[in-house]
């Protein structure tokens, strides 16, 4: 059973130090029970418990329904732990004094409860509801008791499809766990804990040296992962790291510092490194407004973009003993002042282990405070017009009456992944995953990552990119790495919703890339590539392509061409011919036809959304000018091309 209620019966039996008042019976008791009694009662006021339990058992062996003994005894048996002789001697109680004491049907009913009986705990909990003398605080109680008993069984009535395995080559008969796939699913971060026999000390010790050590292991092509190795310098060196989380960029890495003082108090902090090509940067803390010396700050959780940082921290001011928090990224990179996830996430109880989304707004965690199997269960919740929405326990049987922690979820949100010592694996804590069912995925997304390149193919470090809602019109930067070019950004997935990636840089050409809001893929890797403005030069359009033997524009080539336009609005100077180009399959007068066609309605279509006809010219060039083998239906898709030339 719900491990609360045996906390919460330890809690109102606490009141026994002071001496219960006794209830209400109209019921004639023998002289000696009533003697022996008195005789408890003065024990009870001395602490004496052997006293007081002696003399209750000889009170009761002189009238059994005695009933100020029964209750006395029954409150001893439960400060006692022993719930079973509580049920026993109270059920009696109320089967002669149906009305002793309201408390008494309140204490009852959650020991039946403890004790397995649901049907009888929740009448006797109505009927305190009901009782005339009831406290307001208990009924409270009573109503959540009711509801999580329900919930309970309604979770284990409706079991959800779970079948774990363990992640191949990762898990290992060493300790595998705290691990976090990166969004792109490229890698996986975890802590191995390994035993390794003390070679230093001699052929007469046999002592064990523990090592933790922080590791990554990449996706072989096959799909799977390889064993994983730890991180190098400066990782692993000194340094207690773990509970890693990356952005969707793989540059910025996430993890807990924890450290012990001169007193032995051990106090976790938030660091961050920074990777530029294959190096990392020495780890350093977010700053002082998140990490605290009389706090413990841990478990970080960061968004897709890296604007958000989700963490679980014990601070004053909070909620319950550990709290979720959430700070925002300032325009100069610093972290600004965390703010509480609110009542909504946290409880007067404890939330751990927050893991966001890569769709930004579906936070999954764990807690002991919200309704659910006992301990700690994983929950989530989604972030929708301004606040969270009521979490929602992920079910049975993923959540337990153990305690269940640590959920991350893939960038697809198909798949679970979490770390476990109970299930079968390869021995210890090994690192699992499992299909995540529809009913807790998160929002689908499109992640699109890729370098910004100049002509030569080099890092562009020059220029900005911009992803903008077609929709809604709403712009955003996207961030670039100053060294190696690589860019990544998230956007929300839905067919009514379509997006564009644009390269902003003045004095250099039309560069986009379509993100479609039906896009199968949840992962699009296009390098972007930036050329200057030079007359000749041929320029791709990028995502405009046409149905097979046809030349209307559809929804994609439009989005593009639109975006054209505005590159044409901010260079007046520019004048271009739009050129169709085909593969060789077909004749070649056939071809020519449909490329002068596809060259016409972009050329229309400018012209009709302002631009001045004397600044374009269009084009059709059939087959005549492939820029790849038409042997290859690679090749001939690169040569099924939109250009515009510069004049």
């Amino acid at each position: 059973m719900i491990n609360w209620i045996s906390v919460f019966l330890v809690f109102i039996s606490a009141s026994l130090v002071a001496q219960p008042e006794l209830g209400e019976c109209d019921r004639e008791v023998a002289e000696v029970s009533e003697n022996q009694f008195k005789r408890a009662q003065k024990a009870w006021e001395q602490k004496n418990q052997r006293e007081l339990q002696r003399n209750l058992e000889l009170a009761l062996r002189s009238d059994e329904n005695n009933p100020h003994a029964l209750y006395y005894y029954g409150e001893f048996n439960a400060r006692s732990g022993n719930l079973r002789v509580t049920e026993a001697v109270w059920s009696r109680l109320l089967d002669i004094c149906p009305d002793y004491k309201a408390e008494v049907i309140f204490k009852l009913g959650v020991i039946l409860l403890e004790n397995g009986q649901q049907a009888r705990a929740f009448d006797l909990l109505n009927r305190y509801m009901q009782h005339p003398e009831r406290d307001k605080r208990l009924v409270k109680q009573a109503e959540r008791i009711m509801s999580e008993v329900s919930l309970i069984e309604q979770l284990k009535s409706n079991p959800i499809p779970f079948d774990p395995k363990p992640l191949e080559y990762i898990c290992t008969d060493d300790d595998e766990y705290l691990a976090v796939v990166s969004p792109d699913g490229a890698m996986v971060f975890f802590t191995r804990r390994s035993e390794k026999r003390d070679k230093y000390g001699g052929p007469a010790i046999d002592k064990k040296v523990v090592k933790e050590m922080f590791s990554r292991a990449e996706r072989r092509a096959d799909g799977k992962f390889e064993k994983g190795s730890p991180m190098p310098p400066p990782f692993n060196e000194g340094l207690n790291e773990g509970g890693p989380t990356i952005d969707a960029a793989n540059r910025e890495l996430y993890f807990t510092v924890c450290e012990r003082d001169k007193e032995g108090y051990q106090n976790c902090d938030i660091y961050m490194s920074k990777r530029t090509g294959s190096y990392w940067s020495v780890p350093e803390s977010v700053g002082d407004l998140i990490n605290r010396p009389d706090s413990w700050e841990s478990q970080p959780s960061i968004s897709p973009n890296a604007d958000m940082l989700y963490f679980a921290s014990n601070r004053k001011g909070g909620r319950g003993g550990i709290d979720l928090y959430v700070s925002h990224r300032n325009s100069d990179g610093s972290w600004g002042a965390p703010k509480n996830l609110g009542p909504d996430i946290n409880t007067p109880k404890d939330e751990k282990s927050p893991f966001i989304h890569s769709d930004g707004k579906t936070l999954y965690f764990s807690s002991n405070g919200h309704p659910g199997l006992g301990g700690f269960d994983v929950f989530f919740s989604v972030y929708e017009n301004g606040e969270w929405e009521t979490p929602k326990n992920i079910g049975y049987p993923i959540n337990t009456e153990e305690d269940d922690l640590g959920l991350s979820v893939n960038l697809e949100g198909t798949k679970g992944f979490f770390s476990s010592n109970t299930l079968k694996g390869k021995g210890g804590w090994d690192v699992f995953f499992f299909e995540l069912p529809e009913v807790i995925r998160p929002s689908e997304v499109t992640l699109v990552k890729g370098r910004l390149l100049d002509e030569h193919n080099q890092p562009e470090l020059d220029a900005s990119l911009e992803i903008k809602n077609i929709n809604t019109k709403e712009k955003q930067q996207i961030n670039i790495d100053e060294t190696t070019g690589e860019y990544a950004a998230v956007v929300a997935k839905s067919p009514e919703v379509d997006h564009i990636v644009t390269v902003k840089k003045k004095g250099a050409a039309f560069s986009s890339k379509f993100l479609a809001g039906d896009e199968k893929n949840a992962l699009i890797e296009a390098d972007l590539q930036v050329k200057e403005i030079q007359k000749g030069e041929e320029y791709r359009l990028n995502d405009i392509t046409f149905a097979t033997n046809s030349f209307e524009l559809n929804k994609v080539a439009r989005a593009v061409i639109e975006e054209f336009i505005i590159f044409l609005e901010n260079t007046p100077d520019v004048k271009v011919e739009i050129q169709g180009h085909t593969d060789n399959v077909g004749s070649d007068a056939d071809n020519l036809t449909l490329s002068k066609n596809r060259a016409r309605v972009v050329y229309e279509y400018l012209v009709g959304n302002g631009i001045s006809k004397s600044r374009l010219q269009h084009n059709g060039y059939g087959p005549q000018k492939p820029v790849a083998d038409n042997s290859t239906e690679e090749g001939r898709a690169q040569n099924r091309r939109t250009v515009f030339v510069i004049r």
